[in-house]
Formats: structure tokens, sequence, C-alpha cells
């Protein structure tokens, strides 16, 4: 491991930034997200939690796939520089893993190369994640339901401890450790450092809620697929999607031709399960065509199906869609609920 001083931490970002594009909470109107960095100053430290999740990095909620017109098809050139992400938090650097899976692995057809998403892949292969240690988890975090943790380095290439005096880093990837090899800037840690990483980790285990065991949500949603629970749950759901717009490992997308005159885009949009359009048929039949189906196949996709193709649930317990929703479906009220009936 290795610490560099907080007042050292711009010269360490400038060092970065000569190598990297690089992507740190920022302000974003009345909200945040993970934005393109000009300067070490452009990054909001005090930001825990985004409000909308670095996915958009590499998967945007608009991204233009490729241009045609009667001469052809022309994908647009990426000339950026590789990405890096700083300040990202454990339940996003497992969104990342899951959504790798689906766009970048495609371990269903490994031989198949047109199973993996090459606009995905030409951003996230080469990137390099920064896992921020959550000192300070919200009252809204569940992250240890689901084998995370404030202090868990899935999904890490270079894991980042905040002291009080110091950012102390351990390389987890091989591409994370080479980079650390390259900044010889840094120092080294002691047995200090270690003791501090621990009371650190001890207090920040210490803010989250009771663990609840979701282990057993998979075989049970199996069991009540067609059971009233779900007039409960999806009661007060208006459908809005915000719940999915801020989700980091909802990956639902449409594609729209956008042009005129010989000449267009064809355009890769976010998508949302809670919306009525998201099934409707071309004879205009629709399969989930009320509410409760809409609920039900969300909460199913995250819990079972998922499961079921990747062997993790699809959520990290970042607890967004708990704070967003505006008429406070929780949750974590509902995995309860399917538990306990």
């Amino acid at each position: 491991m290795l610490k560099i001083k907080k007042t050292k931490l711009n010269e360490f970002i400038d060092f970065l930034m000569k190598e990297y594009s690089v992507y740190a909470p920022v302000e974003h109107g009345k909200k945040t997200t993970f934005g393109k960095i000009e300067s070490v100053f452009d990054i909001d430290h005090s930001i825990y939690n985004t409000t909308k999740s670095p996915k958009e990095v590499f998967f945007p909620q608009a991204e233009v796939l490729f241009k045609y017109s009667k001469d052809g098809l022309k994908v647009p050139e990426r000339n950026e520089k590789p990405f890096a992400l700083w300040g990202i938090r454990n339940c996003d650097t497992r969104s990342l893993k899951m959504l790798d899976s689906v766009f970048g692995d495609a371990h269903q057809h490994p031989e198949k190369d047109y199973f993996k998403d090459p606009y995905w892949k030409q951003k996230y292969d080469n990137c390099l994640v920064f896992n921020l240690a959550c000192n300070e988890p919200l009252s809204t975090c569940f992250c240890h339901w689901f084998d995370g943790g404030p202090f868990d380095k899935v999904g890490s290439d270079v894991f980042v401890v905040e002291t009080d005096n110091d950012y102390i880093m351990e390389g987890v990837s091989d591409k994370g450790k080479k980079f650390l090899e390259t900044y010889d800037k840094a120092e080294k840690t002691d047995a200090k450092d270690t003791e501090k990483i621990e009371k650190l980790k001890t207090t920040a285990d210490s803010y989250l809620a009771e663990k609840v065991d979701t282990k057993p949500v998979h075989d049970k949603l199996a069991k009540v697929w067609d059971e009233p629970i779900w007039d409960e749950i999806s009661a007060k759901c208006i459908n809005c999607g915000a719940c999915t717009f801020v989700c980091p490992t909802c990956h639902c997308f449409d594609m729209d031709d956008e042009g005129k005159d010989g000449k267009g885009s064809r355009v890769r949009l976010w998508d949302s399960c809670m919306f009525q359009l998201f099934t409707k048929e071309a004879s205009g039949h629709n399969p989930r065509g009320v509410a409760v189906q809409r609920v039900r196949q969300r909460i199913m996709h995250k819990y079972n199906y998922f499961k079921d193709n990747y062997e993790v649930d699809l959520c990290t317990g970042c607890g967004r869609c708990v704070t967003v929703c505006p008429v406070n479906l929780d949750i974590r009220e509902v995995i309860k609920k399917v538990l306990e009936y």
C-alpha cells in the first residue's frame, strides 16, 4: 500500500489526467453525477453518493451508435484517452462488474464476439477504477445485504481509504498495481496506517442497519408469482421510472432512428420496464399492460432472473431508488415483504 498527503492530491490527479480522461463526482445543476473533469478543482469531495450512477460514463443515457446515408454507415470515432473514475464507491464498482457481464463478457456465448457490445468494451476494458471507501455510509445504504460493504474491494483497480491527513491506496487489479508503480511521489504505509484503516472500517460498518439475509429471496419469488402480494407492493407505485434511471445496474434500452433527407443516426437510449410502452407490441397488445405486472417484472429481474443467468442479484444496495422515489416505495421493505409472505 502507498499513501499520499491530502495536500498532494491535486498533484496526483494532474498526473492521472496525463494518461486518462478522469471522471469524478461533480455537481450537475441541483443534482450530482460523475462528470469529466477539466481540473482537479471540479471534483466535489463532499459527495458521498451521486444522484446519478457512474454507469452513464460507459453506458450513456443517449448514445449515437452509427450514422447512415445513401453512401453507407459510419461509426463515430472515439479518440479520447482511456477513462479513470476517481471517488467511486463500492456499490458502483460492483454494479459495473454486473453490467460488464451483460455488455462485455457475454459468458453465455463466450466464443461469439457479436454478443459483446463494442461501445461498452472500448470504454470499460481499459478503464481505471479508484474505489473510495465509505467512511460514513448513508441511512439509505444496504450494500451489506448483498455481500458488499463500505470497505469492499470488488471491481476495484485501486482501493482508496481517506484518513484525516492522507489517501491510502492499494493496488487490487494488475492494472491498478502497474499504475501505482508509475507514481513515484507516494509514501510507503506502516502499521499505524493499517490500524487506522481497521478503525475506520469498524466505524463504517456500525453505521449500517441490521443485515437482512436476502439469499432466500430468489426461491421465494418463484413461488409467489401469482400471489396477491404484488397488488400490495405495487399499490402506490406510479410507474415514473425514476428508480430505474438512477439505478447503477438497470440496463434496459431502446433504439431510435433519427433522420431525414436520406441520412440519419441510430441512437441507443435508456428505457425502463416501468414505462407502459416498454413491452407494447406492434399489434397494439401489451403483455404488461397494468402497473402491477411492471412492478413484478422489475423485482423478478433483479432478484430472480438475473441471478439465474449470472449467479448474483442485480442490486448492490446503493439506496438511490429509496432516495428518489416520489411515493416512498422502499425496495428494502419490498424485499422484507417477499421474505415474510
